[in-house]
């Protein structure tokens, strides 16, 4: 997602290429310039003969109805792509909200105690790995940047974490869920990182491992049961499930909150299930090619119609006719498909981060810093 600076000067925003359409368009510009100029330059020397005018010269009237009609395509192309990535960022938003009720509910209203409640074998309920988010090592440089403190920042919590873990455990790197409540807020975690993965199964850009971080917040026998289902985020909410199953029947939970949390868990079901609509059914595609197709032709008959008339301006303002039309054409496309590792998509990294560090503040664990933005773009 691009992140933009609160305020834009005038040039600058004039001249800011970040975000902007113009580099996936310029071969587009620059082919659409070319024949602005061609059709110039054999209409200026008469390369056809007397009649070149009459030969290559269009009306422009019929342009203009042409043009609005495809402004109007346009735009309803624009409308419902933009469409499907707001309904994304709001069922991401509402993701962070009820991962945040959840673990709200069940630390602050039931009492804990220091018992799980579920295990899928009769191993203990452990973590294998430590609970630090997963990094991909990447270049060094002499200069301090703002990612070298991040990482330093990183660096410095995964030690006091490790350093906490010691003092509890024999490996340093093994973490035990504290009690049946704690089991639970970690599979909301757990299953935000393997949701996250789902909608974008690799991403370069935020550096972190959606599969890592998910395995951080499972124990081994839950590792080695996703591995064998299709669907693994639905999974770690059944686990979700039969961990309160468990703990209500052993009073641990009475019947009324009992509901309540799984009508959570079931919200956490709604929302995956209506990302996974907008990430398995796109635009149809004969609409998208009749905008395209139409936005190509009129731009390429344009100079035809403008050029007796303006001469050795045809080209520039081609150039900008181009713009505008495949601009909003680009735009469309870059925006319809809100799951992809795009810097125009929705920064799923940074809100499963967001929910990872709310879980473990409200367990009273040690938290990972935020993710920061790279070059304005923030995955």
């Amino acid at each position: 997602m691009i992140v933009k600076p609160r305020q834009y000067g005038f040039f600058g925003l004039l001249l800011e290429m970040r975000g902007s359409v113009v580099p996936a368009i310029m071969p587009k510009i620059i082919f659409a310039v070319c024949v602005g100029v061609v059709v110039t330059l054999v209409l200026s020397m008469d390369l056809l003969g007397e009649d070149t005018d009459e030969i290559l010269s269009l009306n422009f009237t019929p342009f203009t109805a042409l043009g609005v009609a495809i402004s109007l395509f346009l735009g309803f192309h624009n409308n419902a792509s933009y469409g499907r990535w707001w309904e994304a960022r709001i069922l991401w938003g509402r993701q962070i909200i009820v991962c945040r009720d959840l673990a709200r509910f069940l630390i602050g209203i039931i009492d804990e105690d220091d018992t799980d409640c579920y295990s899928p074998s009769d191993e203990k309920n452990v973590f294998q790995k430590s609970c630090t988010p997963t990094q991909i090592d990447s270049s060094k440089s002499d200069e301090t940047t703002d990612d070298d403190i991040e990482k330093n920042t990183e660096s410095l919590w995964l030690g006091s974490v490790q350093s906490r873990q010691r003092v509890k455990h024999t490996d340093p790197r093994q973490y035990k869920y504290k009690n049946w409540q704690h089991h639970i807020i970690c599979l909301s975690v757990a299953h935000t990182h393997g949701f996250r993965h789902q909608m974008r199964p690799s991403c370069t850009r935020d550096k972190t491992s959606a599969m890592s971080d998910r395995n951080r917040f499972l124990n081994p026998d839950e590792e080695r049961i996703l591995l064998r289902c299709k669907n693994n985020a639905n999974t770690i909410l059944l686990f979700a499930s039969k961990v309160l199953g468990k703990a209500h029947k052993a009073k641990k939970i009475d019947t009324y909150s009992m509901i309540h949390v799984q009508k959570t868990i079931d919200g956490l079901c709604t929302i995956q299930t209506a990302c996974e609509r907008i990430h398995n059914t796109s635009l149809p595609l004969a609409y998208s090619l009749l905008v395209h197709r139409t936005s190509v032709l009129y731009v390429m008959l344009v100079p035809f119609a403008i050029a007796p008339t303006m001469g050795w301006w045809t080209p520039v303002f081609t150039a900008i006719v181009a713009y505008t039309f495949f601009g909003l054409d680009q735009l469309a496309k870059d925006i319809q498909e809100p799951f992809r590792d795009h810097p125009m998509c929705l920064a799923l990294s940074a809100m499963s981060r967001t929910i990872e560090i709310d879980a473990l503040e409200i367990m009273g664990e040690e938290t990972p810093p935020f993710l920061k933005q790279h070059g304005n773009v923030l995955m």
